[in-house]
């Protein structure tokens, strides 16, 4: 099972995840897949609603409400470039969308996995 991830960031250390809810919204918000936003953050051609939806909606998917992940997101912006958040963003996408099931913190249990 995915879980989220903990990102220290601009705007303090949190726990982000892009469900399919969240990826969905993502995509409305961005007029884009969300490989394809993933794409403009590495290759530093976003717009900065690439970055502002990746971070809040991560937030969001990890548990926190919406109104405190705007708080937040609002405040990073106003502590960080936004070519610093453009990385966080690139790196919940990652998370969310590559991630490897067999890749879980621990030990396999025997006869499992190679």
């Amino acid at each position: 099972m995915r879980q989220g991830k903990e990102i220290v960031w601009p705007g303090g250390e949190h726990t982000f995840m892009l469900n399919i809810g969240e990826l969905r919204a993502l995509e409305q918000k961005t007029n884009a897949g969300a490989f394809v936003t993933m794409t403009r953050l590495i290759s530093s051609q976003w717009k900065i609603d690439d970055v502002i939806s990746t971070i809040r909606l991560g937030l969001v998917g990890g548990g926190m409400s919406e109104q405190e992940a705007r708080s937040i997101v609002d405040r990073a912006l106003d502590l960080a470039s936004a070519y610093k958040l453009a990385i966080t963003a690139a790196l919940i996408l990652e998370h969310s969308l590559m991630w490897d099931a067999n890749d879980t913190p621990g030990e396999q249990p025997a006869g499992e996995g190679s």
